[in-house]
């Protein structure tokens, strides 16, 4: 019990005055780099001894010189100071950790949802890291640890992962302005979708998954002509230009549909 008092006693301001005189040959030198007035550096050295139960100066009129068990002493000192300072730091790595939120997400999840959220959250002391990308990878990422958080789009939670709804919203059938639907006022059947050319993002994402989850439900699937994009924005233009019809949430084309295109 004697051993573990003596170490929670020690003081490390001590133990590094110690090593300034063992380095400068000097109690006053080794005073003024640790920024104190020489009785108080000799009194904290004193005490340092006494704990120790070692003299670890001889002191004489012209100066104090360290002993041999002194200078055996300084080896383990230097150590103490180590692995104080390396404590520390792994603090300071893990303190950087627990602010840092890795965040994967598809670009829509992060462009039209993400910063909403994140303006009425208090995240002051968080920095968010934020890879885009399709639901799939987005999945891949929280599973395999390079993401703690996820935002994918889809019509199923995905297998084996926590999740919550945060937000729905309706995928509406966009057509450019001189497609033959245009102007129609009435739905489109499943049958007249896959009579059309369809402009679908590449497997892996979450809006085909809700498109083919979609006329699955009607016993069909993507049986007729279709193309691949490599985004919303990507199909949105094709619609437009009039390269098929494609499939789009409605926020993505409230503004067209007020202008017209």
């Amino acid at each position: 019990m004697a051993s573990i008092v003596i170490v929670d006693g020690l003081d490390l301001a001590s133990v590094r005055v110690f090593l300034s005189v063992v380095e400068l040959g000097s109690v006053s030198k080794a005073a003024r780099r640790s920024g104190m007035a020489q009785p108080s550096a000799t009194a904290r050295l004193q005490k340092l001894e006494r704990q120790l139960g070692v003299a670890l100066l001889d002191r004489g009129p012209s100066g104090s010189t360290v002993t041999p068990a002194g200078v055996r002493v300084a080896a383990a000192c230097a150590a103490l100071l180590e692995a104080a300072e390396s404590l520390v730091d792994r603090a300071d790595s893990l303190r950087d950790e627990q602010r840092h939120l890795p965040l994967a997400g598809t670009r829509h999840a992060i462009e039209h949802f993400l910063p909403r959220w994140v303006a009425a959250t208090s995240l002051d002391e968080v920095r968010l890291h934020v890879t885009d990308t399709d639901t799939l990878q987005v999945t891949q990422a929280v599973r395999s640890g390079d993401a703690e958080l996820g935002l994918a789009d889809g019509p199923y939670a995905p297998i084996g992962l926590r999740s919550e709804i945060l937000a729905t919203e309706q995928l509406v059938v966009v057509v450019g302005s001189s497609h033959r639907w245009a102007d129609q006022s009435r739905s489109v059947t499943v049958h007249e979708l896959n009579a059309e050319t369809l402009v679908l993002p590449r497997r892996g994402s979450g809006t085909r998954d809700v498109v083919e989850a979609a006329l699955a439900g009607h016993e069909s699937g993507v049986v007729g002509e279709h193309v691949e994009v490599d985004s919303l924005a990507c199909a949105r233009i094709a619609a437009i230009n009039g390269e098929g019809v494609a499939f789009v949430p409605r926020c993505r084309v409230r503004q067209d549909l007020e202008r017209g295109l």
